[in-house]
């Protein structure tokens, strides 16, 4: 046993180093997901201005395809458009005359925020500052956030 104490200690040391450099820190956390409800509420107001602008509201068949369309054309910083849609699963759907948007880690499927465009001053449900894993599908209670 005494053998292999120095490969066990080494092991320990390199995994919990391993696993630090690969996981991020709160400080980062804050940072890209501060920004990223920043630019998820903007985008909100450009897609409701679109609209408005066509005369028309939210289609019903509003997703995530339709979420990006709509971005490629009236968003002016293309390069947020396709971190959010490179980095994030990303999940979109109407809701009355406006919509849902959720985006969740790529790899895990955790849900990190889902954003109304009934309220387009901020990200109404934040789920990246929470321990617990959320899966990643639309808030059924959103008529509570839209008031």
């Amino acid at each position: 046993m005494r053998k292999f104490a120095p490969f066990l200690v080494f092991f320990i040391l390199w995994g919990c180093s391993f696993s630090n450099v690969f996981a991020k820190s709160e400080e980062d956390k804050i940072r890209e997901y501060s920004a990223l409800e920043i630019t998820l509420s903007d985008m909100s107001k450009k897609i409701i201005a679109y609209y408005g602008k066509e005369g028309k509201t939210v289609p019903p068949e509003f997703d995530e395809k339709e979420f990006f369309a709509v971005l490629e054309m009236v968003y002016p910083d293309k390069g947020k458009v396709e971190n959010i849609k490179e980095n994030y699963k990303t999940r979109a759907h109407a809701i009355d005359v406006d919509y849902s948007v959720v985006l969740c880690d790529r790899e895990t499927g955790n849900k990190l925020m889902e954003d109304f465009s009934c309220t387009l001053n901020k990200v109404d449900i934040r789920y990246w500052d929470k321990t617990m894993f959320n899966v990643c599908e639309f808030e059924q209670e959103w008529r509570s956030y839209c008031k």
